[in-house]
């Protein structure tokens, strides 16, 4: 195949599909890691040659200028077979739940192609399986909240390429945003909710979460972005710093569950050093170390009378007076 040919496939290949798009200049630096040597003027000259045949768009609004995909472009790629195309059908089925509407839409023509090939697969046991196969959110789903498409954009490509940010943060409780300089670290989905894990400028070591929703505009201010050192994704998820974290220490605790609300933690354990003993009652009496969290205490309130805390004092004292909340408003 000519080394021309190559080329534009590779591309093709690293053209996002729009509302997001690439420059000649950042395509360029895709081709340069591949070992291709072209220069920008010449990359124009392609795109404008493939876009004649292909789906291809050029936006010029704004500087810098970029190329895209069209929003409901075919796929470019390989032959999907059955197989891959279960698999990613599971996949949609499990992921739209979790994703905010934008960032599905940009992955949703992978599954709309797997729907296809599995339909044209209608007499094939893969499809009859797949028919037969469903995910159920496990708690309550909520509508994912309203992402500015201009801001996730640019927070995404701020943490593959390095770079600082300069933002407009709405803070909880608030209306009005207010300008701030962001070093991004990461992105952590949580439930439906997006988060920036990233520091300050002015406060570089302090390592905070905050939810890409608020963001009502971000944009690279030409400085990279700082990270601190030893600063390690893993361990700050770990740590539950990105959540409802009450304590820092574990709490030790011993619930008594009647025997239908405990049977679960039988077969899915709360944690690997769970103790879980059945009473001659059939109630279960569950002993385990587990983080001081906000989501612990959701846990055991969607019980409701069908859990008791025992221990720590402290838990026991937060039911008890959440229980004497609850009779007020119910009596």
């Amino acid at each position: 195949m000519p080394d021309t040919t190559l080329r534009q496939l590779k591309l093709l290949e690293c053209i996002p599909r729009f509302p997001f798009k690439k420059t000649p200049q950042e395509m360029k630096e895709v081709l340069e890691s591949e070992g291709f040597d072209i220069s920008e003027r010449s990359i124009q000259r392609d795109l404008i040659k493939l876009s004649s045949v292909l789906p291809l768009i050029s936006d010029e609004r704004n500087k810098p200028f970029g190329w895209s995909w069209i929003r409901n472009a075919p796929d470019f790629g390989p032959a999907m077979d059955p197989i891959e195309a279960l698999s990613l059908s599971l996949a949609h089925q499990y992921l739209e739940p979790l994703m905010p509407g934008q960032s599905f839409n940009r992955v949703k023509i992978f599954f709309d192609r797997a729907d296809s090939v599995l339909r044209e697969s209608s007499r094939s046991k893969i499809k009859k399986w797949r028919d037969r196969v469903r995910v159920v959110p496990q708690w309550q789903r909520l509508i994912s909240p309203k992402i500015n498409e201009k801001a996730q954009s640019a927070i995404y490509d701020a943490l593959l390429r390095g770079n600082q940010l300069k933002v407009n943060y709405v803070k909880r409780g608030t209306t009005e945003g207010e300008t701030r300089l962001v070093n991004p670290l990461g992105i952590v989905l949580q439930g439906n909710v997006h988060r920036l894990i990233c520091t300050m400028a002015e406060d570089p070591d302090n390592v905070r979460h905050l939810p890409v929703h608020r963001f009502r505009r971000a944009e690279w201010n030409g400085l990279k972005s700082k990270e601190p050192k030893g600063f390690d994704m893993d361990q700050y998820i770990e740590e539950q710093r990105i959540g409802f974290l009450l304590s820092n220490k574990p709490i030790n605790i011993e619930v008594l569950f009647e025997a239908s609300s405990g049977f679960h933690l039988t077969e899915t354990p709360i944690s690997k050093n769970q103790k879980l003993n059945q009473l001659e009652s059939g109630k279960f009496l569950l002993k385990a170390s587990l983080a001081n969290t906000e989501q612990l205490r959701w846990w055991l309130l969607g019980f409701g009378n069908r859990v008791e805390v025992l221990k720590p004092k402290s838990l026991r004292n937060e039911f008890t007076e959440i229980a004497k909340g609850l009779s007020k408003i119910y009596k």
